[in-house]
This record gives structure tokens, C-alpha cells and sequence, in this order.
């Protein structure tokens, strides 16, 4: 049944997609018209993508060519990463970190952007650039504007699938930067709660993995954590952003 709900929810999410998501025009736009090497546009044309009809058969036709795969660059391989077209599947999960798991350990592409020695630090300028600098034509911030592409950049750090984004430098330089994040988040007019909520998700794993709170404020975070900060009581965000505050 549930195998069956998120078939349901994946076509809904793809058939619902305009245009210009799933065209070449967009694609460009996205990676830059020289950067392109690799797109979903033919695996996603509708004609094509209905002919699958399981979520497992979905994942596999998403795969990157290992030839393709290895000649990538790490920016393109990212951006390519984050616009997975299942992407938008976390928000069908109780745990929205679950959803996550099931793109990030079945496509090839996250596989090796593990590989990559400078994963960890590209993606941050990539997390930085996409959610604070001002679209100037030159970056891609406007092409990963809506919710289900922020919300899955998001959740992916969250993962800590990536392990080098929580050490050393990278994890200051992580902290800083979702810290920035979450304060242009709750500035906006139009606030969302997932987005505030998955920005407070990434500061406590950072948090954690800092290991400068006590005990009892570790195991509130962990706890938040644990549910991908998806708690039922409003005043646990309170609690959650009083310890991260400090």
C-alpha cells in the first residue's frame, strides 16, 4: 500500500511539473549552457517517464552514465544531484530524512559526488550561493527556487550523508552559513515552516557534531533530529531554537 501511495505521489509531483522544468531550456538554465553534459529531459519526457511503474523502475532509469558520471565536473555533478527528478518524493515520508535516503542511496550520482575530494566545500559555495546571493544571471539560486528543490538541498546536508561537510573548517563554514540561511528565512514575508524548520534541522546536526552543549540539550536535539524535526508540539521549535540560539 504504501509502495502503491508513493507511485502515486512521484506522478502526481512529475505530471503536475511545467515546462519548463523538464524542457533542455531549463536544463541550460540551470548549469549554464557550456556546463551541460548530462540531462533528465529525455527520461522525464512524459511519454517516457509514464511507461515506469514502480518507483524502484523510476530510480533506475535515473542513473548518469558511468562514462558521463566520471567526467563531470563537481559543480555540474551537484547541480545535477539536486535536481534529481524524484526529488520532490521526502514530503510523501513521515520522515522527511527518509524520503531523502531512498534518492541518495539509489542514484549514482550522490555515489560519487562522495568520491569527490572537494564535495564538501563546493557544496557549501553551492548552499550559500543558491539561498543568499542576490540572482545575477551567473548562478543558479533563481532555477532552485521552489520548495521541493530548497527543501531537498536541505534535508541532504541535513543527512550528513556527506560526512566532510561536519568537520573541520567545513563545519564552521556550515554553521555560519545555515545560521545566514535561517535569518533570511524568518525575515521573509512569506514565511514557511518547512523551510525555518529544515534550517533549524541543519544547525542542530551541526550543533551536535560540535559537541559544545550539555547533555540534556544534546538529547532535545537529538531527539528533534530523529523525527527531521518534524515534532508535534509548536513550543518544541522553541526549545529547539532557545539551544541553538546560545
Amino acid at each position: 500500500m504504501k509502495q502503491f501511495f508513493l507511485l502515486f505521489v512521484v506522478l502526481l509531483m512529475v505530471c503536475s511539473c511545467s515546462d519548463e522544468i523538464l524542457n533542455e531550456d531549463n536544463h541550460q538554465a540551470i548549469l549554464g549552457a557550456s556546463n551541460v553534459t548530462f540531462s533528465f529531459d529525455s527520461i522525464t519526457e512524459p511519454s517516457n517517464w509514464r511507461k515506469y511503474q514502480s518507483l524502484e523502475e523510476m530510480l533506475a532509469a535515473c542513473q548518469i552514465p558511468e562514462g558521463k558520471l566520471k567526467s563531470m565536473s563537481t559543480d555540474e555533478l551537484i547541480e545535477v544531484c539536486m535536481n534529481h527528478p524524484l526529488r520532490g518524493i521526502f514530503s510523501a515520508y513521515s520522515n522527511e530524512l527518509d524520503g531523502v535516503s531512498v534518492i541518495v542511496h539509489n542514484f549514482n550520482g550522490f555515489i560519487e559526488l562522495k568520491n569527490r575530494k572537494d564535495a564538501a566545500s563546493k557544496l557549501l559555495l553551492f548552499y550559500e550561493k543558491v539561498n543568499c546571493v542576490p540572482h545575477d544571471g551567473t548562478i543558479p539560486n533563481k532555477s532552485f527556487a521552489d520548495i521541493s528543490h530548497l527543501g531537498f538541498i536541505d534535508l541532504y546536508i541535513a543527512s550528513k550523508d556527506l560526512k566532510d561537510l561536519y568537520a573541520g573548517q567545513h563545519l564552521y563554514e556550515l554553521e555560519r552559513i545555515s545560521k545566514n540561511v535561517f535569518d533570511l528565512r524568518l525575515n521573509e514575508n512569506e514565511k514557511s515552516l518547512s523551510s525555518i524548520r529544515h534550517s533549524l534541522l541543519i544547525i542542530a546536526q551541526a550543533k551536535l557534531e560540535a559537541k559544545n552543549i550539555d547533555a540534556e540539550d544534546s538529547e532535545i536535539l537529538r531527539r528533534f533530529v530523529k523525527v527531521s524535526g518534524q515534532v508535534q508540539d509548536p513550543k518544541d521549535y522553541t526549545k529547539v531554537s532557545l539551544i541553538l540560539s546560545k
